[in-house]
């Protein structure tokens, strides 16, 4: 439970976020960013308090901020200052989807062997395990868990056809119910001038070590499917 010292300077902080972002671009602040930002800790010292950052909200800052909910999207979720109204042809829908490419963005900057963890189907006589520390890798075995893993049920597992907004939402729930920061699992892979592999195939190849190479293996359509997915 965090000291009052502590609550009162968390709830300042996500105040501030949302309404500077609301401001400077008159959008919500994503529920899933909000709780990356400062590197994980909002996320961190929420969990301390309240099992999830929507309950958080409702329960601590219902006052000053207003959790909005796109009604066909459900992994949109995002807040505003409770005090701003949205435009009269700028309502939640709305609102929510200009942040549409924004989710997009965030979720291709997790380590591709933990993306890849959630879209390559997972056969039913197997167990998949995730690496809770570095080097990043999953695990595929009918075994129990190995140590140092967490495992991932199939219910978490979105597939290669779905949209990597559902894969996000896929994620950031079982990082919330395994109550684990996203930070080990975000790429470390910076924009340069040299050659990086092209698709989530290559770089989920390149990511994996020689011998979790060879206890996976994926039917020729699902290559194909990884192989025309941008990172």
């Amino acid at each position: 439970m965090l000291a009052s010292t502590q609550l009162s300077d968390l709830n300042d902080r996500i105040i501030e976020l949302v309404q500077n972002c609301w401001e400077e671009h008159h959008k919500p602040l994503l529920l899933s960013r909000l709780g990356n930002r400062d590197r994980g800790e909002i996320a961190r010292l929420v969990r301390q308090h309240s099992s999830n950052l929507r309950s958080y909200l409702h329960s601590q800052l219902a006052h000053s901020i207003r959790v909005v909910q796109h009604s066909t999207r459900s992994e949109l979720v995002g807040a505003v200052p409770s005090h701003d109204e949205l435009d009269a042809t700028d309502d939640d829908d709305t609102a929510l989807e200009k942040t549409l490419n924004e989710s997009i963005d965030s979720a291709t900057r997790y380590h591709p062997a933990f993306w890849a963890a959630f879209r390559i189907p997972l056969d039913e006589s197997t167990n998949r395990y995730m690496s809770t520390r570095k080097p990043i890798n999953f695990h595929d075995s009918p075994g129990a868990r190995p140590d140092g893993f967490i495992r991932i049920t199939s219910n978490y597992v979105a597939g290669p056809d779905a949209d990597n907004t559902d894969v996000q939402k896929k994620v950031q729930e079982w990082l919330d119910d395994n109550k684990l920061q996203p930070t080990p699992y975000l790429s470390t892979v910076r924009s340069s001038g040299s050659e990086q592999p092209g698709d989530l195939l290559d770089r989920l190849l390149h990511a994996l070590d020689p011998s979790d190479l060879k206890r996976i293996t994926m039917p020729l359509d699902i290559v194909l499917k990884l192989r025309r997915q941008s990172p």
